[in-house]
């Protein structure tokens, strides 16, 4: 079995197996994991997979998510009231919830910690998901400029200290997924001795030192786990927090990231006993554990869909591609299920809809009368056409779209990061367009940070991007291509659209809510394609037998805080 595996891997990675054997290492960690190296561990500012999983380990909000049915439960938060339109949350901290130097956590700690998620210059990447607060919004946007004299009061935000351990929260509308997410990182509060000494004073941030406060030595955290030690480009070691309201229940006492540096080294070293969990495992090495699992011989190999999108962006404002009928073409010329079947090869399903399908049973919501409703994607356009039927419509579109292949100036160009996965899909989208449309192709990779910035400038005519939703509602999708998002990055607007979302946002009838939502992604899948959906992602990973408390889920994250020895 570990023979098949070592010859994926082996070239790459041939001096790792002499070096683990060699190094004398230090005492081992309960339970050691496989990472790369963070930005950051700060909650307010993680924004990759692997920063968020050590820091959610470090940090805890109001509400946590539970392992088994990943439906928000009480945390920091012991209970909470909602008020009878859905628009005011009240929470009741509970009394053993402590900082790791002892003090208690407050709820004017969760005030702070928000408000600076709020304030621009901190470079907070999920601000947003706290604008379902009154006034926050407006307070971060207010920010955007030098001008002091038209900020936005603190007072307007929606987040009411009532007493030490009681948090009131108002909301611009009804949010039914608002405990889910006071459930994740960005929303965990901070200690605010800490952060006013070293990264945060009177609204100002201190940009030279707010590097320190989640060195080792200096973090306070409230979670289950603190900083015990950072070695650069080594390893991260957590240590557990004997503050930890809910500490008794800790299956592990310490935790290390062992930056593996790459894959293949992450695989020798799962193999070899270095490391008990790796994540994100390359194609080739995915596809020989599939093979194993289903043979019988491999179980401790996780597969499973995720809520996840991958797609092409399409520049809307540069001609040939402002014609919808155009963008409609080339996305009926996609012949999504072999791209699956052949390219990717890993049981991913074919996207037609931005939002996965195999996730709309768990956007539910209650209704007052009980009723339990779940959002219904759009069919998509032309999921259930046979290939007949697909390259005929891509034909039609094409000529009703006035463009001429043959007489254009320059070949349509696709970009995408120097990744072998990536230049296997352009490639065979490529010959798909050439060969349905006779439309000439170019293929160019760039690096990340110049992809980025060439999309972020509408620098482009194709772009492959992707998109990991941050909770279980359309919207976490749906947002992205609003005209004033951030996110948006095609050029794209479309005022009904636009209008759908903000009915949406403002709609009590969590029936009527999911209606709107999906005639928003109809336009946006069906009519107007300003992106070209390919494939819904899954995700992957080993767990060592000794372990068990994490469960595969589509949010992809694994609660490694909740690990514990197999008996």
């Amino acid at each position: 079995m570990l023979r098949s595996l070592l010859l994926v891997v082996l070239l790459p990675t041939a001096g790792l197996l002499a070096w683990l054997a060699l190094r004398q290492p230090d005492s081992r960690a309960d339970f050691v994991i496989a990472s790369t190296e963070p930005r950051t561990l700060d909650p307010h500012r993680v924004s990759w997979l692997p920063e968020i999983e050590l820091a959610a380990a470090m940090f805890e909000g109001l509400t946590r998510l539970n392992p088994e049915t990943f439906e928000p439960e009480p945390a920091v938060a012991s209970h909470w009231e909602k008020s009878a339109d859905g628009r005011t949350y009240t929470f009741h901290l509970r009394e053993t919830a402590r900082w790791s130097t002892g003090e208690p956590v407050t709820a004017e700690d969760f005030r702070f910690a928000w408000l600076r998620v709020l304030d621009p210059r901190t470079e907070a990447q999920y601000a947003s998901l706290l604008f379902v607060i009154s006034g926050a919004e407006e307070y971060y946007r207010s920010r955007l400029n030098e001008e002091a004299g038209d900020d936005w009061p603190a007072e307007m935000v929606g987040i009411e200290v009532c007493d030490e351990r009681k948090l009131r929260v108002r909301l611009t509308n009804s949010c039914p997924y608002f405990l889910e997410l006071t459930s994740f990182v960005t929303l965990a509060p901070a200690h605010r001795p800490t952060l006013r000494r070293w990264a945060y004073r009177d609204g100002q941030v201190l940009r030279n030192t707010q590097h320190l406060w989640t060195r080792p030595g200096t973090i306070v955290t409230n979670g289950p786990f603190v900083l015990a030690r950072w070695e650069f480009k080594r390893s991260i070691r957590l240590q557990y927090n004997p503050w930890y309201w809910d500490a008794a229940t800790l299956g592990v006492r310490s935790i290390e990231a062992w930056i593996a540096g790459d894959p293949g080294a992450a695989l020798i070293g799962y193999h070899t006993g270095r490391t008990d969990l790796v994540r994100w495992l390359d194609r080739p090495v995915a596809e020989v554990l599939q093979r194993e699992q289903q043979a019988g011989e491999r179980h401790d190999y996780y597969s499973g869909d995720r809520l996840a999108t991958f797609f092409y962006r399409v520049n809307c404002r540069r001609p040939p591609l402002n014609n919808p009928d155009l963008r409609k073409a080339l996305s009926l010329a996609l012949d999504r299920r072999a791209l699956c079947e052949h390219v990717l090869r890993l049981g991913e399903r074919p996207a037609f809809t931005l939002v996965p399908p195999t996730v709309e049973h768990l956007m539910r919501a209650v209704e007052s009368d009980g009723r339990v409703v779940c959002y219904r994607p759009p069919s998509g356009l032309g999921r259930d056409w046979t290939d007949e039927q697909r390259v005929a419509a891509a034909r039609k579109y094409l000529l009703s779209s006035s463009f001429q292949p043959q007489a254009a100036s320059r070949p349509l160009e696709i970009i995408f990061p120097p990744d072998a996965e990536q230049r296997a899909l352009a490639e065979a989208i490529q010959a798909m367009w050439e060969e349905t449309l006779g439309i000439r192709v170019v293929l160019r990779t760039l690096e990340p940070k110049v992809l980025s910035t060439r999309i972020r400038d509408l620098d482009y005519d194709v772009a492959r991007s992707d998109w990991f939703g941050d909770y279980l509602d359309p919207t976490t999708f749906l947002n992205l291509f609003t005209s004033d998002s951030g996110q948006n990055r095609t050029g794209w607007s479309n005022p009904c659209y636009d209008r759908l979302l903000a009915e949406a946002a403002g709609e009590d009838v969590a029936e009527r809510r999911f209606e709107l939502l999906t005639q928003a992604e109809q336009i946006l899948v069906e009519e107007e394609l300003p992106i070209l959906p390919v494939f819904h992602r899954r995700g992957n990973y080993l767990l060592s037998p000794r372990f068990t408390g994490l469960k595969a889920n589509v949010r992809d994250l694994l609660p490694i805080q909740r690990v514990r020895p197999r008996r």
